[in-house]
């Protein structure tokens, strides 16, 4: 074979080599993106993260939500201020867009008992929550909804918790069932009972706390 045809067959080689290595990289290529998209769609049942606090953010960078433990559970913040928060639970913290509190779910085991609210807030107060409460000793429990008047919008949390009262109770204490309705003052008017033994009664109050109506008679 001549130098001319040794190095055409070289190149001939060379042109099938390469060929077969694109061949070799595209089918490689597919396998790897075909494998990824397995496992995507099928994620791993028995993963688990574990953390001891998740921030959720906008694009922006402002919190919408926290998930947290009690050592590193966020205070309240409203308009940028954060207060003094009367528990240190675990649980979700859920912002508006401002990075204002909204509500949450928190559990705590604190030294008057355990604790667990679910709670939504107006700007500067609670308004509605549900909440579970058991003394340490188990004697006293209690689990309800309130419902809370709504305070002027320009007091902050702290004097807006000096003025805003429960409007609203529906709870089960001590297996004696209530539905207790307010004045804006926080002054029981109406009381609907039905008490452990099974006794029921509906009273009118007037703003002294004195029952004007009762049924039935002496119950």
């Amino acid at each position: 074979m001549t130098t001319t045809q040794e190095g055409i067959a070289v190149n001939a080689r060379l042109v099938r080599d390469v060929r077969i290595l694109k061949l070799y990289a595209g089918a490689t290529t597919l396998a790897l993106a075909a494998l990824a998209l397995t496992a995507a769609k099928t994620p791993d049942p028995d993963a688990e993260i574990t953390v001891e606090r998740i921030n959720i953010v906008d694009p922006t960078g402002v919190k919408r939500m926290v998930i947290s433990n009690a050592e590193r559970f966020p205070l309240p913040k409203v308009e940028g201020r954060e207060l003094p928060r009367a528990m240190a639970p675990a649980g979700l913290v859920l912002y508006d867009s401002k990075g204002n509190e909204v509500g949450g779910v928190a559990a705590s085991d604190a030294s008057f008992g355990k604790m667990n609210v679910m709670a939504f807030d107006y700007p500067n107060y609670d308004a509605i929550g549900l909440l579970t409460r058991i003394s340490p000793d188990g004697s006293d429990a209690l689990a309800g909804l309130a419902i809370n008047a709504r305070p002027p919008a320009n007091l902050d949390p702290i004097a807006a918790g000096k003025v805003a009262h429960t409007r609203i109770a529906i709870q089960n204490q001590n297996e004696d069932a209530q539905i207790l309705m307010a004045d804006p003052q926080g002054r029981d008017r109406i009381r609907l009972m039905v008490d452990r033994k099974g006794q029921a009664r509906i009273e009118v109050l007037d703003a002294d706390g004195k029952v004007t109506f009762r049924a039935p008679e002496g119950g």
